[in-house]
């Protein structure tokens, strides 16, 4: 039977909100799901011979999945198709997305969940999602740990140990939560590497270093389900501090989790590999306009969620 692709498949994005690094080395991390950020759409090209095309917009991407092409994202799309046995010719696959590309949340495991559900189906197991979509995640990142695909394929909120079946967090009411993209690109394979790097040079001193994240973890859970924000903001501190030790913050993280902190959050950290990408803050209660103000007033534009919801 010669390979199809189903006409519309959609994944969630990302936001880890605690243990961040800590997940590459066997700790826990607490992680939500944006729902909808990328959605794509599959249509036959005229020529049932020409290389599958993907275009996506919002991230200035146009490609063709050409033999031998070693752009990143084609070499993963490719990876992607043909372990689901999918057609690497005769179709165009174009994409919307509400999130930015390269900003740590996920956005490369959205791709390779969504683009396996467009060629294994709607019904596809979701553990057979998540394994071709780590296909791809391993062309991107070399050794993920797999908490950005099993998010991409779940949503919601996921305790995730490497290793282990990802745990819903069930959370009777929803947090505000307040994403802000700081513009700094970065690459999540040259972060995870610093840290590694730091473990292998101080091991004594950055292997407690990264389990002290894996702690605010399992505290920030507690803290989720018990919708206490003054508490998920005191982790979130504590963090990012653990972070910038490691050496995987910046300039541009530290001067926004300055300017929330500012503006009456109850904490904030750097999100995802670090480096650049993204930072997160929490609102004090359900009021978020002044976080959200200081913010658009240098520029950015933040994302507001409701964790849980």
């Amino acid at each position: 039977m010669k390979p199809t692709l189903h006409e519309h498949a959609s994944a969630c994005a990302k936001v880890i909100l605690f243990g961040e690094h800590a997940v590459v080395h066997g700790q826990p991390a607490l992680a939500a799901g944006l729902p909808g950020a990328v959605k794509l759409h599959a249509q036959p090209l005229g020529d049932a011979r020409a290389p599958l095309r993907i275009s996506i917009p919002a991230w200035d991407l146009e490609l063709s999945l050409v033999p031998g092409d070693e752009h990143p994202v084609a070499r993963a799309c490719a990876e992607v198709l043909a372990h689901c046995d999918g057609p690497l010719q005769g179709w165009h696959v174009t994409g919307e997305a509400t999130i930015p590309a390269r900003a740590g949340l996920g956005s490369s495991a959205a791709l390779t969940v969504s683009l396996a559900r467009l060629a294994l189906g709607p019904d596809a197991a979701i553990t057979d999602v998540v394994e071709a979509s780590m296909v791809g995640e391993r062309v991107f990142h070399g050794t993920p740990s797999g908490i950005d695909s099993e998010v991409a394929a779940r949503g919601g909120v996921l305790r995730f140990v490497r290793g282990s079946a990802p745990q819903t967090v069930s959370v009777p009411q929803p947090v505000r939560l307040v994403v802000v993209p700081s513009g700094v690109a970065r690459s999540t394979a040259d972060q995870v590497a610093r840290v590694h790097r730091a473990i292998e040079r101080w091991p004594l001193l950055a292997r407690p270093l990264v389990e002290v994240l894996g702690r605010t973890a399992e505290q920030g859970e507690h803290a989720l389900v018990a919708g206490d924000t003054a508490r998920l903001g005191e982790l979130s501190d504590l963090a990012h501090g653990v972070l910038a030790a490691l050496g995987v913050s910046c300039a541009a993280l530290d001067e926004l989790c300055h300017v929330a902190r500012a503006a009456g959050a109850s904490g904030a950290k750097l999100t995802g590999a670090g480096g650049g990408g993204c930072m997160i803050a929490w609102p004090h209660g359900s009021d978020d306009e002044a976080l959200v103000a200081a913010f658009a007033r240098r520029g950015l534009v933040p994302l507001r969620l409701e964790v849980g919801a």
